[in-house]
């Protein structure tokens, strides 16, 4: 208090060398942390640009690979397994940071990964039975239920009504976009409830193990493929490749399908490694009902450009349908607080293990996965 009152009483202007040294010492700390946000905000722009290009491909290719390959568990599998052997080639090297694999962290990720996996192939599903309207209305509707899971569960704050207001324009416009168009199929309800049961208890589920496990991006993401990976080759021969005419014929499509069928399964495999590490990346940062409404925008900002671009149904109500539901994902961003960057409190202790409910979460929707499996091959 005594140097206080003597620094004010020397100056009116506060131009004493104590004063001055301590405005520049200050101001060079704020250039410095206005560098570092504006490299953050640099970073995390390129993180949500390559998640977008990302996966907006992926929906594409995936409905394409599924025409030539109609194997929805093993192009789903074939999307994590490439992963692990590149990340686990490149980690070794030194190329990139990846710890080595512990017990522990696997029982914690395993419901994490096992319930990505399921909601991953019944995306995969809806693709392959529906059409892509069906798959836009869908995955409009997971940030409605996200919102509310990662309150209760990770302490995000509730959005507020504007927020609101933005994911129901974002689902209205999807509904609009989808009655423009060919509609929504019915074929696949089956796959869709247990997509939107699935994915928004998995978004906070990956979102709590990334706080709490200290693992880095690459590591997440050999942790995430060697998981859903293990257990697709297991559903695989259990309800795919089960039977010999089945493997047959799956032979037969690889081995005269050519490059008509090569490319778009090799393309698809590329495409999941690139989304694995973006998506990883990016859910560090977002809170997971903000990182649901990326992953819908990212795909009605594909809609957009190919219905400019490409020969499709560029009518009014479509293209302008698509413009609303962008415009509601960015409302949603703009209002919510923090504008979608993670507001959770930090965790600086790690979990011991997982949660036997997870657990139970993910068996329950393998089984249900499998009964739906079954269900279609005997119809």
């Amino acid at each position: 208090m005594l140097e206080d009152g003597m620094i004010r009483s020397g100056s009116g202007s506060g131009n004493t060398p104590t004063h001055r040294s301590r405005s520049m010492s200050a101001a060079g700390k704020e250039v410095s942390a206005n560098s570092d946000d504006k490299a953050s905000q640099g970073v995390v722009m390129a993180l949500l640009c390559g998640h977008a290009l990302s996966a907006s491909l992926l929906l594409v290719v995936n409905k394409w690979a599924l025409q030539a390959l109609p194997y929805v568990w093993v192009l789903t599998t074939m999307q994590f397994v490439p992963a692990v052997v590149l990340v686990g080639l490149a980690g070794s090297m030194g190329l990139v940071e990846v710890e080595a694999l512990k017990m522990r962290k696997l029982i914690a990720f395993f419901p994490a990964a096992g319930m990505f996996f399921i909601t991953m192939t019944a995306g995969n599903a809806v693709v392959k039975h529906s059409n892509v309207d069906t798959f836009i209305v869908m995955r409009a509707l997971v940030p409605i239920p996200a919102a509310f899971l990662e309150t209760v569960a990770l302490g995000e704050p509730c959005p507020r009504p504007s927020s609101w207001a933005g994911l129901c324009t974002l689902v209205l416009g999807s509904l609009c976009f989808a009655s423009a168009n060919r509609g929504i199929a019915i074929r696949s309800a089956s796959w869709v409830c247990l997509f939107l049961v699935m994915m928004p208890v998995d978004a906070v589920l990956i979102k709590h193990v990334i706080n709490t496990t200290g693992l880095p991006a690459w590591s997440l993401v050999l942790y995430q493929n060697l998981i859903a990976g293990s257990l697709g080759i297991v559903c695989i021969f259990i309800f795919e490749l089960n039977t010999a005419a089945a493997r047959a014929d799956f032979s037969e499509r690889l081995r005269t399908g050519g490059i008509s069928t090569w490319t778009p399964v090799l393309l698809s495999c590329f495409l999941g490694i690139s989304v694995s590490f973006f998506q990883m990346k990016v859910r560090r940062i977002v809170s997971s009902t903000a990182f649901m409404v990326l992953g819908v925008s990212n795909k009605l900002l594909a809609l957009l450009i190919n219905q400019l671009t490409m020969p499709s149904n560029n009518s009014f109500m479509s293209v302008s349908s698509v413009l609303v539901s962008i415009g509601g994902a960015v409302c949603f961003q703009q209002t919510v607080k923090g504008k979608g960057i993670s507001q959770a409190p930090s965790t600086k202790t790690e979990s011991s293990g997982a949660n036997p409910k997870a657990y139970i979460a993910m068996l329950a929707g393998l089984v249900w996965a499998g009964i739906l499996n079954v269900s279609e091959k005997m119809n």
